[in-house]
């Protein structure tokens, strides 16, 4: 009998299964990285929001502006005009000057002929001088006298006009002084106005300002989030993949040696029978070369034991530890849940597990595994990524302090480390199931 075919058929049928059922790799998860980009889409919308509401502030503050420059050069144009106001003023009260030392001075001659008239009470001097004058000269004198009188009654009519031209003089200065005092007093008002007006829009553009420039770095910060994120996960399951295949390549390499080795030993137990049976019988050794046994050679010569190795590498575990566990879980910590799956977050986008709103606590394990990652990631706080088998992991963020390290093993209720708050300012702790990168509701997990 000949054992090539069967040793070639046994290697053939433990390489097929295994190389053909190879668990595939996870894919980078698309849970947080679709909560940080909906969060992105966020921020840009409010980004452009902003942007559209800074331009209109812009707009605003522009025709302020120049409302406000139209505002000064009106004032500039009032301060022209109180200045040639103040110097026809002084004008003015030059003449007003000169008006009062007339009318002063007429005032004095109309005394003078008032004291006169009043000290030469004879209502007949007059005519007794003109009785006693000669002929030719009573007309000169009666000329004189009306010479006299005229003259007087000018300087009296003269002190009348000039009484109201100086009333008329007072009256006009104090209406342009008037007038320009209010004419100032509503300008600089309206300045002011203006001035308050622009140092609002100033303020508000100034904030606008301030919040664009918060939301850009927001958005940067989270795009680097994302690429953290990713990189992290691009990582984890590099790493874990290719703790698969390695693992996949020692059970190939354990379970072809052991074939090897039971092939061998059946083939060397079948050849000392075989030399017993020639020794034994020369004459049946020729009838057994028939090829009539040829046919039965791919019977299997395989023990169950064997034949279980080809098995694939998803038919060796029958359920995995963590999947029947589902709805037993313990809690990592206690506390309210104040977040839960698939509910808007706060700081943007949706939770992809469930927070817990307590004070500073421990946290523990909800089972079994080792740690795939433990540390700070920037965005994420302190984190914990225990890899539980056949695909689950479960993540721990907002860590205040991580008590493990990672590729360590934990059991359930190990202690990996202190709730403290995320960076977004939730103080609690967040849990995150995965299977297969994919985000699950942990409350269908946990009791």
């Amino acid at each position: 009998m000949s054992f090539k075919p069967l040793l070639l058929a046994a290697l053939l049928g433990l390489s097929a299964p295994l190389l053909a059922a190879p668990e595939p790799a996870p894919a980078v998860d698309a849970g947080d990285l679709s909560d940080i980009r909906q969060a992105i889409s966020a921020a840009q919308a409010d980004l452009q929001a902003k942007q559209a509401a800074q331009k209109s502030a812009e707009q605003t503050l522009a025709q302020t502006r120049a409302a406000l420059a139209k505002a000064q050069q009106a004032l500039s144009e009032v301060n022209r005009q109180q200045r040639d106001a103040w110097q026809k003023l002084q004008t003015l009260q030059n003449e007003l000057g000169r008006l009062k030392t007339e009318v002063a001075g007429t005032k004095a001659q109309v005394a003078r002929l008032l004291s006169g008239h009043y000290k030469n009470r004879q209502p007949n001097a007059v005519m007794l001088f003109l009785k006693n004058a000669e002929p030719g000269q009573k007309e000169r004198y009666l000329q004189y006298t009306r010479y006299i009188n005229q003259a007087n009654e000018r300087v009296i009519a003269r002190l009348v006009q000039q009484q109201a031209e100086l009333g008329a003089q007072e009256s006009a200065i104090n209406a342009e002084v008037a007038r320009l005092n209010t004419l100032k007093a509503q300008k600089q008002a309206a300045l002011g106005k203006l001035g308050r007006e622009n140092s609002t829009a100033q303020t508000e553009s100034r904030a606008l300002s301030a919040q664009i420039d918060n939301q850009a770095k927001r958005i940067a910060k989270l795009r680097a989030d994302e690429q953290r994120l990713n990189a992290l996960l691009a990582d984890i399951a590099k790493r874990n993949a290719e703790k698969r295949k390695q693992e996949a390549a020692a059970r190939q390499k354990a379970a072809q040696a052991r074939i090897a080795a039971a092939n061998k030993a059946r083939a060397e137990q079948a050849a000392k029978k075989q030399s017993k049976q020639t020794a034994a019988k020369p004459a049946t050794q020729t009838a057994d070369k028939k090829p009539v046994n040829k046919t039965t050679t791919p019977r299997s010569t395989l023990t169950a034991e064997d034949r279980a190795l080809q098995a694939p590498a998803e038919m060796q575990v029958s359920r995995s530890g963590f999947s029947a566990m589902q709805g037993r879980l313990r809690r990592p910590v206690g506390g309210s849940i104040s977040g839960r799956f698939g509910q808007p977050r706060p700081s943007g986008g949706s939770w992809r597990g469930v927070f817990f709103t307590t004070a500073p606590a421990p946290v523990q394990s909800i089972a079994a595994g080792s740690v795939a990652y433990a540390g700070p990631l920037e965005g994420y706080g302190n984190m914990v990524v225990i890899d539980h088998g056949d695909g689950y992991v479960s993540v721990y963020s907002g860590l205040s302090g991580v008590s493990v390290a990672g590729g360590s093993s934990v059991s359930t209720g190990s202690n990996i480390g202190r709730s403290g708050s995320l960076p977004s300012g939730e103080q609690g702790l967040y849990l995150e199931i995965r299977y297969r990168s994919q985000p699950m509701n942990p409350l269908s997990w946990i009791r």
